[in-house]
């Protein structure tokens, strides 16, 4: 009398299952910081990237400390546009001023190295500059370690934000061509992402350790709340799937065919609402480590989330839903459903109805509705029968088979209507019912 495994597919949420890539800059970019309002102090370029001001000998400026290592100086705040002095630490070294790192005072804002971060290209930015400190520990110095050792590899897009500009690669850029290319000013670095993102990865996942097949462990913090609550928790962070890291949570799962021919979306099994249910779902043309999750609950026609994973996606095909089956002939409410037998594991098989007349014969097996439900517990139950006696249990729907000395062995007991307690032992042996110890 084991528990019938049907599928269900249920609370994924509409959104995106991960957009976890470079480090969230909270706040404006630092090209949307560098840009002042018009009539803003000195004449400063500041239609881009961090303001350029005029080239200084560091050595004319007291040392200040930066609270994460790096060489800087104590610069009055006079001597510098406002858009520039919000993105530093204050300082009153020799006067009220603001902490900038050595290398900008030399050289007036002049572009930074550029460095191939763990999400693409980038720029040399010092530990001195709040936001880049706040996010070190998750940038590195670039490959071969371009940077210098108090300075961090930060990329010019931010996957995060859908590939929105950090704002890093525009500093130093001629003001005409600075300006043209931007038009409003709105800064730059690159073209965000477009959804579905196609192209070389956004993101090095072996940046992240593994944490399943083809799933990767990223900081909590990049990834978006919306998505956290759908991933599975890993030492350190969340283990999300390396393809939507790779696209800078972009990527469109690939189109499948799911349970009863429903439309679907081929979603990583390291996914907790899809791992529950990956013997149940067909892999069709997903990979190994994937299964085709229908874009509709075929128990309600209820959307699952599978198909809008990204802006950019949809389904495009009406919900299908499961027949009733094991209807009550007095209220016509229908009990059970006709599911694939395909889905139900073949030690179950036996105990679901395959005779239903709503029910395709030989290709669907009528499973209890309750039982199509991953969490549900057989309700306890006691009863007093014949050939049993006194007796605990667990309540089964009858829509389930019993055989002919399961059934004369059983009583409804305090079960409600519809329902049979099933025995937990039979003559001192476990009888495998759900609920039981060992069912």
């Amino acid at each position: 009398m084991s528990r019938a495994k049907a599928v269900v597919v249920t609370g994924l949420s509409v959104c995106a299952l991960v957009a976890c890539a470079a480090p969230d800059f909270e706040g404006d970019s630092f090209g949307d910081r560098a840009r002042s309002s018009p009539g803003s102090k000195s004449d400063a370029v500041e239609c881009g990237g961090v303001a350029s001001v005029s080239p200084e000998d560091p050595e004319k400026f007291p040392k200040c400390a930066c609270a994460a290592g790096g060489q800087a100086r104590c610069i009055p705040k006079d001597k510098l546009p406002n858009a520039l002095a919000s993105q530093l630490d204050a300082c009153d070294d020799g006067g009220a001023g603001v902490c900038v790192p050595d290398k900008l005072v030399k050289s007036g804002g002049a572009a930074p190295t550029t460095c191939q971060s763990a999400f693409g290209e980038g720029r040399c930015m010092s530990l001195c500059v709040p936001e880049v400190a706040k996010n070190g520990s998750l940038l590195n110095r670039g490959e071969g370690d371009v940077c210098a050792d108090d300075e961090r590899c930060v990329p010019c897009n931010n996957p995060l934000k859908g590939g929105e500009p950090t704002g890093v690669c525009e500093i130093g850029k001629p003001p005409a061509a600075e300006c043209a290319s931007t038009g409003d000013a709105t800064g730059g670095g690159g073209a965000a992402l477009t959804c579905p993102y196609s192209g070389p990865p956004v993101v090095d996942v072996t940046t992240f350790p593994a944490c399943g097949d083809g799933a990767r462990c990223v900081p909590t913090n990049l990834v978006p709340a919306s998505a956290a609550s759908l991933l599975e928790a890993c030492d350190g962070g969340l283990c999300a799937p390396e393809k939507s890291i790779a696209a800078g949570g972009q990527y469109l799962p690939k189109t499948c065919t799911s349970v009863a021919n429903a439309e679907g979306r081929c979603l990583n099994v390291n996914i907790p609402e899809v791992d529950k249910q990956r013997a149940s779902l067909p892999q069709d043309v997903c990979d190994a480590n994937e299964r085709c999750t229908p874009c509709f609950s075929p128990l309600d026609g209820k959307e699952t989330g599978a198909c809008k994973t990204v802006s950019c996606d949809a389904p495009k095909q009406p919900a299908t839903k499961f027949k009733d089956c094991c209807v009550d002939k007095k209220t016509g409410v229908g009990r059970g459903k006709c599911v694939p037998k395909a889905t139900v594991p073949e030690s179950q098989q036996s105990k679901l109805e395959d005779k239903d007349e709503n029910c395709a014969q030989g290709a669907e097996l009528c499973a209890p509705n309750e039982n199509l439900d991953p969490t549900f517990q057989a309700p306890p139950c006691t009863a007093d029968n014949f050939f049993q006696g006194q007796y605990s249990g667990v309540c089964i729907s009858d829509c389930i088979k019993l055989s002919f000395i399961e059934n004369i062995g059983t009583s409804r007991g305090n079960c409600a209507k519809g329902f049979t307690c099933a025995p937990c032992e039979r003559n001192g042996k476990p009888t495998g019912a759900p609920g039981c110890p060992g069912g």
